[in-house]
């Protein structure tokens, strides 16, 4: 694998502080971008027309968050070019889970973007074992960030939501407006898509354990518990369930394996599964990420 190439004129702002950036114009922005792209190009594209002329405010806080992220870099004559485009070349990762990667490779302070994520897979609760819980609500998890970093920071309300707002049209979350809460599940798009990648690109394709750590390592927290026996967290445990029940994920037990995780409830007759085959997604809405399913119409 190539190796992270980190942007050395990435603005300092800190990535919650992007509060009105959104992953739709994100994606849109960033596919738009070649290798050699004036920006002159993109404030065209999606510039908002004015009596005073396009304006671009919103285009300069989208490519400010991507440059900060290592997605793309500006030269001195405003010419954009992306960066870090072949870090899996094997194959072609969709956006979604390329942005979760970026986020997660940060260092030092723009690392509290991905700690909120770490931080909110590891509540553990005393009637729910070692698994993690499937809810928080926005208040617990500024009170549970705050209490677990150290950063420096005034963890408030607006940095989780800038949070929730970013992942969850990712499909790495999905979050609730009525009732202020989290649901700390993926969606079937990206747990999907990433297990596929590992089955055929990765070295111990088959082994859950492996592409479960892959997954971890590289997008987003996957184990409430990782000493010992590892831990599937609930919320992505009951997404490996749906994979099955849709007949596109299969998990096999092996009692004389070590390299097994250990799921809240049994999963194809197994509770400690070892090996994995996944099959081609189905066309349907369950398996579409959010930001593609207001662009497309399901054909029953």
């Amino acid at each position: 694998m190539p190796d992270y190439k980190y942007n050395t004129s990435k603005p300092e702002k800190l990535l919650t502080g992007y509060g009105t950036v959104r992953g739709a114009e994100l994606k849109s922005i960033y596919t738009d971008i070649e290798p050699m792209t004036p920006l002159s190009q993109i404030e065209n594209r999606f510039g908002r027309p004015s009596s005073s002329g396009l304006e671009t405010d919103h285009i300069d806080n989208c490519l400010r968050f991507l440059r900060t992220i290592d997605m793309i870099e500006q030269t001195e004559k405003d010419v954009l070019k992306t960066m870090n485009r072949d870090i899996f070349p094997e194959f072609e990762l969709s956006f979604e889970p390329k942005l979760l990667h970026h986020i997660q490779r940060q260092t030092g302070k723009q690392s509290h973007l991905a700690a909120v994520y770490e931080i909110a897979v590891q509540e553990i609760l005393s009637d729910t074992g070692h698994y993690g819980v499937r809810r928080v609500s926005v208040d617990d998890l500024v009170i549970k960030v705050d209490r677990e970093t150290d950063y420096d920071l005034e963890w408030r309300e607006e940095k989780i939501l800038m949070w929730t707002n970013l992942l969850a049209p990712l499909g790495a979350i999905s979050f609730s407006s009525d009732h202020d809460e989290i649901l700390l599940s993926p969606s079937r798009a990206v747990l999907h898509e990433l297990l596929s990648h590992h089955q055929r690109h990765r070295a111990n394709g088959d082994t859950i354990l492996a592409a479960l750590e892959w997954i971890d390592g590289n997008f987003f927290p996957v184990f409430s518990r990782t000493g010992g026996q590892p831990a599937v967290h609930v919320g992505v445990a009951d997404v490996l369930e749906s994979l099955v029940a849709d007949g596109v994920l299969s998990l096999t037990g092996m009692s004389d394996r070590s390299e097994v995780v250990d799921l809240p409830t049994s999963i194809d007759d197994s509770e400690t599964p070892a090996d994995y085959t996944i099959e081609a997604a189905p066309d349907k809405p369950s398996y579409w990420y959010p930001l593609d399913s207001s662009e497309r119409r399901y054909k029953a």
